[in-house]
């Protein structure tokens, strides 16, 4: 058996839609490249240990990324919403068979990001100028700051991200974290002792971290695809109170319980 640590490209729990076709997929890693494998299959486990689909062939793309098309028949309205899901891909690469876990969360409806480059270019219209040449946009940023802040959501115990309804919530948060990976890559690559660059980062992650302390949104904590409340927003980040908080006094946001 080979001993080879192949890096599956596993950022979030994937998240899965309940009674709707889509695809899932995963993309293994080895010395800078994208491994292609020869065959591949896929299991999709419920927390209750049921296989909802069980070791069925999943496609191989010419690069290699494995995927496997879901049907809304798979995963129908009677499903059980939450974690607790696994998905297990069986994946054979250079006569070796690797088994991947991930797991997953059968939800009503997913948490899109709001930002984009033109969020990013309208504080910093040159930025347009100064993307280097090797890309088109700044999308991989973006991306990459979507996913930390869903897994800082999850880590802090701030809920599970795709019971948040208001997904504006995130704008302010998701924008500055962005530009602070810009501007720390601009700087590591100009190899820049300080500078602009330098300094721009440094803001924009003090600005990212006062933005993620202060966050709220509307939450569905009960699967319903409405808010508990929508009059009350819930606090993203718990109040610790080291005393029991007076009566009297009026708290603007809820404080914050783990569902």
């Amino acid at each position: 058996m080979s001993s080879i640590p192949y890096s599956a490209q596993i950022r979030h729990v994937e998240i899965l839609e309940r009674n709707k076709n889509q695809t899932t997929s995963i993309s293994v890693y080895r010395d800078n490249a994208l491994v292609v494998p020869t065959e591949a299959k896929y299991t999709l486990i419920s927390p209750n240990g049921d296989k909802i689909v069980d070791s069925l062939a999943a496609s191989v793309g010419d690069s290699g990324v494995v995927s496997y098309p879901h049907t809304a028949v798979q995963l129908p309205t009677d499903k059980q919403l939450g974690e607790g899901y696994i998905q297990e891909w069986w994946i054979k690469i250079d006569g070796v068979a690797h088994t991947f876990r991930r797991m997953a969360a059968l939800v009503l409806r997913r948490l899109y990001p709001t930002v984009s480059d033109i969020d990013l270019t309208s504080i910093y219209t040159d930025l347009e100028e100064v993307r280097p040449s090797s890309i088109t946009s700044y999308q991989k940023y973006i991306d990459d700051a979507w996913y930390q802040i869903l897994r800082k959501i999850r880590n802090r115990g701030m809920g599970f991200e795709y019971l948040i309804m208001s997904a504006e919530a995130f704008y302010e948060c998701h924008r500055h974290l962005a530009l602070y990976l810009i501007f720390r890559d601009f700087h590591s690559s100009l190899g820049q002792s300080n500078g602009r660059y330098l300094d721009l980062s440094h803001e924009h992650q003090r600005q990212y971290l006062q933005e993620l302390d202060s966050i709220n949104w509307l939450y569905d904590e009960q699967h319903e695809n409405k808010p508990a409340d929508k009059d009350r927003r819930k606090a993203g980040q718990p109040v610790i109170y080291l005393n029991g908080p007076s009566h009297r006094r009026y708290h603007r946001y809820a404080t914050w319980k783990s569902y």
